[in-house]
C-alpha cells in the first residue's frame, strides 16, 4: 500500500514539472470555456450537463495521452525490470500509475469549477445536485478510463501504439450507444448496459444508482487486474 501511494505521488510530481501537461491543462480551459460561454450567454442555458458531456468526449484523447506511458516508457527505459526487482507487488505498481493518472484527472476537472462559479454567479434556480451528481460521475468514468489506459500501456514498448490501443477499446465503449438502433432487440440490454454513457446519464440527470457506481468500479478493478497478469506473464517469460 505504501508503495502503491510512493509511485502514485512521484508520477504525478513529474507530470505536474511537465509544460505539456499545462499546454493540455489550457486547451481544455479554452474548448470547454468556447462551449459554456455559447450555453451561458447566448442560449441563456444556467447547466454543466452538455459541459459534461463534452468533458466525456474529451476523456477519449485526454486519458490515453497521460496512461501511455505509464508503463510503456517504463518497459522501454529498462527501468521496469529495476521495478520488478524490487520487493515491490505488481499490484501496488498497476495501481500506482491509476493513482497518480487519477490525480491528474481530478486536477483537470477540477480547473471546470470555474464553470461552477460563474453559474453560481450568474445563474438562478440551480440544481446544485444535479451538478454535484454530474462531476461524480465524470470521476467515476474518468477512473475506468484510466485503468484502461494503463492497462494499454502494458502491452507494448511503444507509448504511441499505448495510446492508440487506449484509444480503441475506450472508443469501444464509448461508442455502444451509437449502436443500440442497429441492433436486434434482443441485444440491446447487453450493449446498453456496457456502454459508459448510459451509465453516466443517470448522474448527468441527479440520480446515484448504486449500479453506476459498481459497473465503473468492475471495470476498473477488470482492466488493472489485467495489466497485472499481462505484466506477471512477461515477467515468467523472461525468466525462462
Amino acid at each position: 500500500m505504501k508503495a502503491m501511494f510512493i509511485i502514485a505521488i512521484k508520477e504525478f510530481q513529474l507530470a505536474m514539472r511537465s509544460v505539456s501537461t499545462y499546454i493540455v491543462f489550457t486547451l481544455f480551459l479554452v474548448i470547454s470555456g468556447l462551449i459554456f460561454s455559447n450555453l451561458l450567454f447566448k442560449i441563456a442555458l444556467a447547466e454543466l450537463r452538455f459541459l459534461f458531456e463534452v468533458i466525456h468526449v474529451i476523456f477519449l484523447f485526454y486519458i490515453p495521452a497521460i496512461t501511455m506511458g505509464s508503463i510503456a516508457k517504463e518497459r522501454q527505459n529498462g527501468t521496469l525490470e529495476l521495478l520488478s526487482t524490487l520487493p515491490i507487488k505488481l499490484s501496488s505498481i498497476v495501481w500506482g500509475k491509476i493513482l497518480a493518472a487519477m490525480l491528474q484527472l481530478k486536477t483537470m476537472i477540477a480547473l471546470s469549477l470555474v464553470f461552477f462559479g460563474i453559474i453560481i454567479v450568474f445563474g438562478e434556480g440551480i440544481d446544485y445536485g444535479t451538478i454535484i451528481c454530474g462531476y461524480i460521475g465524470l470521476v467515476l468514468a474518468g477512473m475506468a478510463y484510466v485503468s484502461i489506459g494503463v492497462f494499454a500501456s502494458s502491452i507494448p514498448s511503444n507509448q504511441i501504439l499505448a495510446f492508440v490501443l487506449a484509444l480503441l477499446i475506450s472508443g469501444v465503449f464509448y461508442v455502444l450507444k451509437f449502436l443500440m438502433p442497429m441492433v436486434p432487440y434482443s441485444v440491446v440490454g447487453p450493449i446498453q448496459y456496457l456502454s459508459f454513457d448510459f451509465h453516466l446519464t443517470s448522474f448527468l440527470k441527479g440520480v446515484i444508482d448504486s449500479r453506476d457506481i459498481l459497473f465503473f468500479i468492475a471495470v476498473t478493478v477488470v482492466f488493472a487486474l489485467l495489466a497485472e497478469f499481462n505484466l506477471q506473464s512477461r515477467n515468467m517469460m523472461q525468466e525462462r
